[in-house]
């Protein structure tokens, strides 16, 4: 008996000194250290620090989940709705080419748009004969906001500042929009800044990470 208790002294000592456990490793950095892939529900995690290339899945960590940190995957093929998501927008017979106020129907609370991309064509700018060098104007697009049904949308205005068409034509703008999910977007905040006497510059206030 006394042999027996000794020996499962011996045995519980060992395992409290060696409480890191390595699989293929030898020096194991963590209380479990795989080295190589781990098969889970037919997926498989690899530890091995490579690029990625081909097409690939994202992995989350849930923080609603019981008990917290249940790690999913998020697999864009079975969700409507992707982290960064884009399409485009065809607008025909907008008045001139002013449009104001467009509500995307997207809200702000769950998702953040850019406009990436937008043209005005079939109709002729008309020159502004005011100033020189005469200018056909600058395109000016904007993601601004609406309030309908008690939900804010994100909208959007566009305009070609600065010229208005020939004889009043009717153009069509094409836009391309970027949205973001916003659950998955790091909000940094608001960083002002001043630009003293002089049209270019350089950034001071980058947010940490940018840098």
């Amino acid at each position: 008996m006394k042999k027996i208790t000794a020996l499962l002294f011996i045995a519980g000592a060992y395992l409290n000194m060696n409480s890191q456990v390595g699989i293929n490793t030898k020096n194991p950095q963590g209380t479990l250290d795989v080295l190589g892939g781990s098969l889970i529900e037919s997926y498989v995690i690899d530890t091995v620090n490579s690029f990625a290339t081909g097409n690939y899945y994202l992995i989350t960590r849930s923080k609603d989940s019981t008990p917290v940190g249940k790690v999913k995957l998020l697999d864009i093929a079975l969700r409507n709705v992707a982290p960064v998501n884009t399409y485009n927008i065809t607008l025909k017979n907008v008045s001139q080419d002013d449009v104001v106020s467009l509500n995307t129907g997207l809200e702000t609370a769950k998702y953040i748009v850019a406009i990436t991309g937008a043209v005005f064509t079939d109709a002729t700018p008309g020159v502004n004969t005011t100033t020189q060098i005469k200018s056909f104007g600058a395109y000016s697009t904007e993601v601004t906001f609406v309030t309908s049904g008690g939900k804010t949308y994100n909208a959007v205005n566009l305009s070609f500042q600065g010229a208005g068409t020939t004889s009043g034509q009717n153009g069509t703008w094409s836009l391309t929009l970027c949205v973001y999910e916003r659950a998955l977007v790091k909000d940094w905040g608001t960083y002002t800044g001043t630009i003293n006497n002089s049209f270019t510059g350089v950034s001071t206030n980058t947010p940490v990470g940018l840098q």
